[in-house]
């Protein structure tokens, strides 16, 4: 994901690529310290929001997408937080039961704000099949 954002963040702003992955570097390297942990729960709460149209996931995946570049990390992510399921958390409740009771288009336009026309679209459909 970091790799495609990076990219993203080259093609739309013309970032410098060697910044752009000392950035990269310098956020993995606070991930691997084990004195800054962090819950899989506490990361994954609000998958409504986090699968908005404008946010941390579709936001990017769209944007490559309308640039033809490659999304297949974000699509990967995406497909997790589609499957977040956390009891105590009441957009993972509200996820699941659009899960069962939508058909996989219409969850994917009711959830990321993508249309059919767009060409993230099909990809989204795969990543929640």
């Amino acid at each position: 994901m970091l790799a495609e954002t990076k990219e993203l963040l080259i093609a739309k702003h013309g970032f410098s690529p060697e910044i752009q992955q000392l950035y990269i570097d310098t956020n993995l390297s606070r991930f691997a310290n084990e004195e800054l942990t962090d819950t899989v729960e506490r990361v994954g709460r609000q998958p409504l929001r986090k699968l908005s149209r404008h946010e941390r996931f579709i936001g990017p995946a769209a944007e490559l997408a309308e640039l033809g570049l490659p999304t297949h990390a974000l699509e990967r992510a995406i497909s997790a937080a589609f499957r977040f399921d956390v009891p105590g958390d009441d957009e993972s409740v509200e996820l699941a039961r659009l899960l069962s009771t939508l058909a996989t288009a219409e969850l994917v336009t009711t959830v990321t704000g993508i249309d059919p026309s767009h060409p993230l679209f099909a990809r989204l459909l795969a990543a929640v099949s």
